[in-house]
């Protein structure tokens, strides 16, 4: 009989950063190769599961930082500490940092990344696309050192909010963003404050139902474009994968000629990806994606959403197949008194109760292991990792252990009772591009992660729904590492969560975190 225990939610253990280098070395990796950001909810709520409680849960280890040595600071580099000090009390940021609000009030925004010169380019889910200029150097963003730049074209038409992220390509010298209809790009250098016209370079992309996000990056002459699922669990190519929804299709800039692409034509890269609003490339050359799973998801006739699918974090090379809707990442399965692998791919169902009643799966667990590639990693179900970074910049403001690993901003559950996630982990990843697997237990799963900013106190991380008298609730959606301090800063979006009681005009913050000086890091 296979089922998905229900027993208490959550709780959460910690061992020190050593601890949890030491047994990333031994824990076996996968070298495999997200609506809104969920099943459904107002736009930029995150992935969540049928409401209701239970489940097993999982730890998060790593929240020790003991590991972490002192006297790493680069005093010629900005000092990370500057800005609003949140509550004490109210929040968690990992032994050795310090976490500051840096943009207060920044509403419905969405992912971030840096230029060159340390401007920071933002996205809001009406389409505003900002740039963050600390012109008196204080540390903090507000007044002038914020520009409106342009719009993705989203502002002029409120049924189609799909702003997600904006990409500078400085060689090419454009800006890309994801458009209602596609991909849009805009001339841009750095003494720009306002876009010229936009010039369409992918058109024919859908954004109606609910993960409409067209993220979008340039890497080595190609355009990434992301295209998640309509809804939930949907199968309109079955048996085969889609090869117009949940994908990631590329497109050789070289070709363009002025006329736009049609998304039909581009060259799909990978596919069976329900909703990878979260990619990029590290250092290395390599990418990697997060995935919001499927909702409501049912095995062996049996309702196992509390503890499953694991939330992905994949790693993308051509002619990736990650299974979806067909196959989901078992996170947290007992096949009769033994528990299955974490990370093996299931094949799924979803309840008949459900809004896609309509879904039949051709498939079995045969064919899932067969199509569907493994994930590198997962992190909590239903906890909705939105973007993710990796620390492999300049060095002084962010722990040297970590090097090579990656941040990962979690928005949180937005329709599960109590909510999950709602934080900023590290995932640590070794030199050939592994990250360890969590572990299936009887009495839950542990995640050999770090939590590095998150609800909780000075001394414990608290897993769920958080705020503070500047933003509640905090829900991450974007990280990126400063090329210029090298320090980490996410935004948040201030979304809403369904059982919450919490609704008001979004606040939205971006934060900085790095290395404590004041501590002797």
């Amino acid at each position: 009989m296979f089922r998905s225990s229900k027993e208490s939610r959550r709780t959460l253990a910690t061992v020190s950063a050593t601890a949890l280098v030491a047994s990333f070395a031994s824990i076996s990796c996968s070298d495999s190769n997200e609506a809104s950001d969920g099943g459904g909810g107002s736009s930029g709520s995150g992935s969540g599961g049928t409401s209701g409680s239970g489940g097993t849960g999982g730890s998060i280890v790593g929240a020790g930082t003991s590991g972490i040595g002192k006297g790493q600071s680069d005093s010629a580099l900005a000092d990370p500490c500057r800005g609003t000090a949140l509550t004490s009390g109210a929040y968690h940021v990992a032994p050795g940092l310090c976490v500051r609000e840096v943009a207060p009030n920044q509403g419905e925004i969405r992912q971030i990344s840096f230029t060159s010169n340390g401007d920071l380019i933002a996205v809001t889910v009406p389409g505003t696309i900002l740039r963050y200029r600390d012109l008196d150097g204080d540390g903090t963003f507000s007044g002038d050192d914020i520009v409106r730049l342009g719009s993705t074209r989203g502002e002029d038409d409120p049924d189609v909010q799909n702003g997600n992220n904006a990409h500078v390509d400085e060689e090419g010298g454009f800006l890309y963003a994801g458009s209602p209809e596609g991909v849009i790009r805009f001339a841009y250098t750095s003494d720009m404050d306002e876009l010229g016209l936009a010039t369409d370079i992918v058109v024919g992309q859908s954004s109606t139902g609910t993960h409409p996000y067209h993220t979008v990056h340039v890497y080595d002459g190609w355009l990434y474009v992301h295209s998640g699922s309509e809804n939930n669990a949907v199968a309109p190519a079955a048996p085969e994968y889609d090869a117009n929804r949940a994908v990631l299709k590329r497109f050789a800039l070289e070709d363009f000629d002025g006329t736009p692409f049609q998304w039909a034509d581009g060259e799909v890269v990978a596919r069976g990806i329900r909703n990878m609003v979260g990619f990029t490339q590290n250092a290395a050359g390599r990418m990697y994606g997060v995935i919001n799973g499927m909702d409501d998801l049912m095995y062996a006739g049996e309702d196992v959403h509390l503890d499953n699918p694991g939330d992905d974090l994949v790693r993308i090379e051509p002619g990736l197949e990650h299974g979806y809707p067909y196959c989901f990442t078992a996170a947290h399965i007992q096949a009769g008194s033994g528990m299955l692998e974490a990370g093996t791919q299931l094949v799924s169902a979803t309840d008949p109760a459900a809004p896609d009643p309509d879904f039949s799966n051709p498939h079995d667990d045969a064919w899932c292991a067969e199509n569907s590639s493994p994930p590198a990693t997962f992190v909590v179900p239903h906890s909705a990792p939105l973007d993710l970074t990796f620390h492999d910049g300049i060095a002084g403001n962010l722990p040297e252990e970590w090097r090579g690993g990656a941040f990962v901003a979690v928005h949180g559950s937005w329709d599960t009772e109590p909510s999950v996630g709602h934080q900023v982990l590290f995932i640590p990843f070794d030199e050939n591009g592994r990250a360890p697997m969590p572990t299936a237990r009887p009495e839950g799963t542990s995640y050999p992660f770090t939590v590095v900013f998150g609800g909780g106190n000075a001394t414990e991380h608290d897993d769920g729904i958080w705020g503070w008298s500047g933003e509640d609730p905090v829900r991450p959606v974007g990280v990126a590492v400063s090329p210029v301090d090298g320090a980490l800063y996410v935004s948040s979006d201030n979304g809403s969560v369904a059982f919450s009681g919490m609704q008001t005009e979004r606040q939205g913050s971006i934060y900085r975190i790095g290395l404590d000086r004041s501590a002797g890091y």
